[in-house]
């Protein structure tokens, strides 16, 4: 066997590698938010219950239980954490009720206390765990988070000199300590030490089940790093990253240890070894370092350091396997956007985001780069989780969630990175039902046609996606219709002709109904004959009527001449003349009359310039302009429409307010012969 599975194996080895599984979660506490809201994160509150009977010398040889409850105060010495514990053979050995941890004096004070406690004596575990339930409920606030850990092989035993306790007593104690959990709302995680097979595995269970905790066995102190994990996953969300595992030579060795993002409030190296080591020291762009050893662990708290990495340098017993991890600490909290209203069978949005302590939305996208996130739904009717990812959309997570039946809902967002966990509190969430919708109809059938089908889709519509079941029944009692229903079709049997109504209702899967009402007409082929007929002598004096109003209209007569007294461009424009004969249309814009002789000019209102041709020979002038026009000496408004006679001349100042025209009617001489685009241009 190699020197690192021999180390791996040994004792002392089981001893790190418990310390830092137990404290893994413990940096820092997450308070779990409510949805829609970012709470200020609080402080946890930890009671350890050791037993110190004479079997944990054999059960705990290397003083497990003691070191765990250490390295917490080492981790937690800047947090806002409380921390207790009892310890108890058949009588309370030591206690400390729920306190802060202070300063420095103070947690070296406990653990000297916790590293004198002898193992010896008897066993009375309701007497221990009844202390550390009523420690808990003195020392109760409900604005942190408590949890328990029981570490007993289960038993009691009171040897020869009970002091007037029994077994009866002791079991009374633990039913009043699972009372005071439950009432309090603390779990109580029980690790039961099995080395010899003789754990009460019953009692232990039954006290995490009814606390809302969870019962371990420990066979062995290869068990309890997994236990520990499992423990603190759960309950404590926090992540521990195993950075490298280094077989000391005596000499000075170095680890490079990666920071991933500059959203890590505090960052714990934890080296673990057999043996203390006898230097260690981090190099970090934080000022703020803090250093705490013990026999088998040696802690580097870096303050808010920066992404990038730091280098950690220590020195070892040779051969000793020395790993070093890393613990994150993020003050960060979970928090969801949602609607306050949820409909079955209709896409329900969640959205999730990191917030700050102050209630700022985080910006990091290297964690968010790293991250998952879940909808954790508890199935009401199964009892059951079901899992649904998040998509990342920038710096979020979005699900648009469909709930299939109408119920309460259990609900919580979980999110992870490999050095981050956090959850939102569990919430409740209502999901409702939508009655069917209903509109009123009209359907016309004929009579000859027999049984039609009428897709009842178009009459009513059901949110949440229900099949619905439909009843009919005829309000006037007339029955000139038969009607049934076939796989959401409304079949219609007609009887009689005339008009009938019916009310049809539309019932959901739940019970909820709408009723709309369907007018139906039955008529006759016959009856369709003679409006046939009667359609076609309406439409043959239409016919009439259109003859005597689309009859050809009269065209132009005369013809336009074009004055351009002055232009905006500056160009000489000559005289302009055109023959309206030669256009083939009864109105024509001025627009259309400049691009026929190519007066390119920009004159976009002349589009909006019209002339149309009348019966007498005359003209109808009208425009949609605000060009100054002015017959004679009068002047015509927008949309003012006035008569052109032969002889009559038009003013107009365009909308650029320099360009002029004058345009002459005159009647066009029976020896007028229209002149070219080339002959006007040369024309004097």
């Amino acid at each position: 066997m190699s020197l690192v599975r021999k180390l791996i194996h040994s004792k002392k080895w089981l001893q790190a590698a418990l310390l830092v599984s137990l404290v893994a979660g413990l940096l820092i506490y997450p308070r779990p938010l409510s949805a829609a809201k970012v709470e200020t994160p609080q402080g946890l509150d930890a009671m350890f219950v050791l037993d110190t009977s004479f079997s944990m010398n054999e059960t705990d040889k290397d003083g497990i239980a003691a070191e765990v409850v250490k390295m917490f105060m080492d981790l937690e010495g800047t947090g806002h954490s409380r921390i207790g514990y009892v310890a108890y053979n058949d009588k309370i050995v030591s206690s400390l009720p729920l306190s802060d941890l202070g300063s420095s004096e103070r947690s070296n004070a406990w653990k000297s206390t916790l590293d004198g406690i002898k193992r010896r004596w008897y066993s009375d575990m309701g007497l221990g765990l009844r202390k550390a339930a009523e420690l808990m409920e003195n020392g109760y606030d409900p604005a942190r988070r408590p949890f328990l850990i029981l570490l007993s092989d289960g038993g009691t035993d009171f040897g020869k000199h009970a002091g007037g306790r029994n077994a009866d007593i002791s079991g009374r104690d633990v039913e009043d300590s699972i009372g005071i959990a439950r009432k309090l709302g603390i779990p109580i995680y029980t690790v039961g030490l099995n080395r010899d097979g003789s754990a009460r595995k019953s009692e232990l269970e039954n006290i995490a089940a009814e606390t809302g905790g969870t019962s371990f066995m420990a066979g062995s102190a290869d068990d309890l790093p997994e236990i520990f994990n499992l423990i603190f996953a759960k309950q404590l969300q926090a992540s521990l990253i195993s950075v490298s595992a280094v077989s000391a030579t005596g000499e000075l060795q170095e680890v490079t240890v990666p920071v991933a993002n500059s959203s890590i409030s505090e960052a714990n190296l934890i080296l673990l070894s057999p043996n203390p080591l006898t230097e260690a020291q981090v190099y970090s762009t934080s000022k703020n370092v803090r250093l705490y050893k013990s026999d088998n662990y040696t802690l580097m708290k870096v303050i808010e350091p920066q992404k990038g990495s730091m280098r950690v340098i220590f020195r070892g017993k040779p051969g000793d396997l020395v790993k070093v991890n890393l613990l994150a600490g993020y003050k960060l909290q979970a928090g969801v956007e949602l609607p306050e209203e949820a409909q079955k069978g209709v896409a329900f949005p969640f959205t999730a985001r990191l917030y700050h302590s102050d209630g700022k939305p985080l910006g990091d996208s290297d964690l968010y780069g790293s991250m998952k996130a879940e909808l954790v739904v508890t199935n009401p009717q199964k009892k059951t989780e079901e899992r649904f990812p998040l998509k990342q959309e920038g710096n979020g997570f979005e699900l648009a969630h469909i709930f299939p039946a109408t119920d309460t809902y259990p609900w919580k967002i979980v999110m992870t990175a490999p050095d981050f966990y956090r959850e939102t509190t569990t919430a409740e969430l209502k999901v409702l039902n939508t009655p069917p919708e209903a509109k009123p109809g009209t359907i016309k059938i004929s009579r000859e046609d027999g049984e039609q089908k009428i897709d009842l889709g178009e009459y009513f519509h059901d949110a949440n996606g229900d099949k619905l079941t439909y009843s009919v029944t005829a309000d006037d009692g007339r029955n000139s219709v038969e009607a049934k229903f076939q796989d959401g079709f409304l079949l219609l049997n007609p009887l009689n002709t005339g008009n009938s109504e019916l009310r049809v209702t539309a019932t959901d899967e739940e019970g909820a109904s709408a009723t709309a009402i369907l007018a139906v007409t039955v008529v006759s082929i016959w009856t369709l004959i003679t409006k046939v007929l009667l359609g076609v002598a309406a439409a043959a004096a239409l016919g009439a009527v259109l003859y005597f109003t689309l009859r050809p209209k009269p065209k132009f007569t005369g013809r336009l001449e074009g004055y351009f007294l002055q232009t905006a461009s500056g160009n000489d424009i000559p005289v302009k003349y055109w023959p309206l004969t030669s256009f083939d249309t009864r109105s024509i814009s001025l627009q259309e009359l400049f691009l026929s002789l190519n007066v390119n000019e920009s004159l976009p209102e002349a589009d909006r310039i019209f002339f149309e041709a009348r019966k007498d020979g005359s003209l109808l002038f009208r425009h949609s302009t605000r060009c100054a026009v002015q017959k004679g000496s009068s002047p015509l408004g927008k949309k003012q429409k006035d008569k052109l006679e032969y002889g009559d001349k038009l003013y107009i100042t365009f909308e650029d307010g320099v360009t002029e025209i004058e345009l002459r009617y005159k009647a066009v001489k029976a020896s007028y012969r229209p002149q070219t685009q080339e002959a006007q241009t040369v024309r004097t």
